[in-house]
């Protein structure tokens, strides 16, 4: 929680990728409406080993999206591996459990949206152990 976020987009001011790590349901990020893909990822500050991720959804959801992890310390990843793949999103509360994964940064890639509108996440939780 409370750990740097960047994302592809934002709708606008309010809606920054920082929204959806703060712990708090009353805010959210939202990307730009009407472009797929986007994504948003947090930075752990070290490497950690992750194991699973919860998205909570507003309404603009996504309908295909990957779960990505990066273990790149140039402080903007390039090199991605997934770790999990949905394609029937249907929005509302993701629980998402994988093999753990060693990661510095975790990402949700929205290749597909599930409305008109963009992606907005109230909340992006991420879970494994403390270190590697």
């Amino acid at each position: 929680m409370n750990k740097p976020a960047v994302s592809s987009s934002i709708e606008g001011s309010g809606f920054e990728a920082d929204k959806a790590f703060d712990g708090n349901l009353m805010s959210r990020w939202a990307s730009d409406e009407g472009s797929d893909p986007e994504w948003i990822y947090v930075d752990l500050g070290s490497v950690q080993s992750i194991s699973g991720v919860t998205l909570k959804w507003e309404a603009a959801y996504a309908k295909q999206y990957k779960i990505q992890v990066s273990t790149d310390s140039s402080g903007t990843p390039v090199q991605w591996t997934d770790v999990n793949s949905t394609t029937d999103g249907n929005g509302g509360v993701d629980e998402i459990d994988f093999s753990p994964h060693n990661a510095r940064y975790v990402r949700m890639l929205g290749s597909e949206r599930g409305t008109p509108y963009g992606y907005s996440l109230y909340e992006f939780e991420v879970y494994g152990t403390s270190s590697p």
